[in-house]
């Protein structure tokens, strides 16, 4: 029978031979393996281990928190803390010597005399697989408990060391609208046992927007215990979606404005020719090719103000889709706060045109550094700015098609806003804000159930 194996979590292996001869000076027939923190989870599902050792610090991180995700994958594992430092944990053996103390040989003899754990048998091959795929995936692959403390996750975003045991709001850094749709999200999974995803999301601090799925995770006896998620950088495809629908808004924009002017003079056209009295076949051709111009010019607008029919909803967050948007407008002077969020249904690409004709509008019509509010209210969400206000009576007349204040506006964006508003049932209203510019208020939105 082989030796039982004691795993040392160690930058270097020198401190494992330390060890060893300090067990072997004990008289303790044990075999101690070293693993560096990087590698600490995927140790554990790779090698059989009767008893972990850790210090109290770990390449300046908590070995505390090493231990709690160790023990959070292997509940029965024994776990060693050595160090002058060490907290004395319920489950967590201490010892406030060195790596070469009669101490800590004696602690770990005691462990492995009373130690039945699944970590000391051999690696299953479902256990590799899951080593493998946590070793070389480039996604952000993660485990966390019912408590959100990150058990398992690979080095492809972050060093394990900076979150194994700790929470998102502990260790990522991240923005504090970020980590609360995370954290939602977590607790939508471990409450409910639902299933989270593809999730869009955008982190301001880290510049990244991101994809994120979660799933339960059930144990042996078909207990919820935690969560597995799965996390994509998809910044670069957001930056192609982003210059193809400018492409697009482009586009829209000529259409809209080239049917407004032919419009404009189809109705010249039409009072003069209501003016000659004469009775003729040419005049009634032309009275023909104006009605059908005239039908073609309502097609070209009903087809340029209509992003998609027959939209899907999704269920976003909105700060997200603020955010998202916010990145791809690339103004410098202006301010954006979101000071609340929600989940809503929507469809995604009406959501993102719809959020950027407002901030846009916000912009162009308060300055360059205008302040922005975004948030959450009890029935949508609302935009709001410093700017100078909306001097029309009455102010939902911004929303009609064609109607512009200024000169080099072609007064269509708040129109589609408006239809796309009104294709997801929502109703679009225009106030002043609290510090006297303008608030496009959104109600009746659609909550995820």
């Amino acid at each position: 029978m082989s030796p039982p194996t004691v795993l040392l979590i160690a930058a270097e292996t020198s401190a494992g031979e330390q060890l060893q001869a300090a067990l072997e000076q004990a008289a303790i027939d044990a075999t101690v393996e070293t693993t560096e923190p990087e590698c600490v989870d995927t140790t554990l599902l790779r090698t059989a281990v009767d008893c972990l050792v850790v210090p109290v610090t770990c390449g300046g991180m908590a070995g505390g928190h090493l231990a709690e995700a160790a023990t959070g994958l292997y509940p029965n594992l024994p776990v060693i803390m050595y160090g002058s430092e060490a907290d004395r944990g319920d489950h967590i053996r201490t010892v406030d010597d060195d790596l070469g103390s009669p101490e800590l040989a004696a602690a770990v003899d005691a462990a492995l005399e009373d130690s039945e754990t699944m970590a000391a048998r051999p690696a299953s091959r479902p256990e590799t697989i899951l080593a493998t795929m946590f070793e070389r995936y480039s996604e952000h692959l993660y485990v966390k408990d019912d408590d959100r403390h990150y058990l398992l996750l690979n080095d492809s975003s972050y060093a394990p060391p900076e979150l194994l045991g700790r929470r998102d709001e502990d260790g990522l850094p991240a923005g504090a609208t970020y980590l609360d749709a995370a954290r939602g999200d977590d607790l939508q999974v471990i409450n409910d046992g639902a299933d989270v995803l593809d999730i869009h999301e955008f982190s301001p601090s880290m510049g990244k927007h991101l994809q994120t799925s979660k799933i339960p995770w059930y144990d042996e006896t078909g207990e919820l215990i935690g969560l597995i998620g799965i996390t994509q950088d998809i910044t670069d495809q957001k930056e192609r979606e982003r210059l193809l629908r400018q492409q697009n808004e482009r586009l829209r924009k000529v259409a809209l404005l080239a049917a407004h002017e032919l419009r404009n003079e189809l109705q010249v056209s039409t009072g003069h020719l209501s003016q000659v009295e004469a009775d003729d076949e040419h005049i009634d051709a032309v009275e023909r090719s104006i009605d059908q111009l005239s039908g073609i010019v309502d097609k070209v607008v009903s087809l340029a103000s209509s992003d998609s029919p027959a939209f899907e909803p999704e269920q976003q967050w909105l700060s997200t889709v603020v955010w998202d948007v916010w990145s791809s407008l690339s103004l410098e002077a202006a301010s954006l706060e979101v000071t609340s969020d929600r989940r809503l249904l929507a469809d995604a690409e009406s959501m993102r045109l719809f959020l950027e004709i407002l901030l846009s509008n916000a912009v162009e019509h308060g300055g360059p550094d205008v302040a922005i509010r975004v948030g959450a209210t009890s029935s949508g969400f609302f935009v709001a700015d410093d700017g100078p206000g909306v001097d029309v009576s009455p102010p939902e007349r911004v929303l009609e098609a064609g109607y512009a204040s200024e000169k080099q506006n072609s007064g269509f964006g708040l129109y589609i806003a408006n239809r796309i508003a009104k294709e997801h049932g929502w109703s679009l209203s225009v106030d002043d804000s609290e510090a006297g510019g303008a608030r496009f208020t959104v109600t009746d939105v659609e909550r995820p159930d």
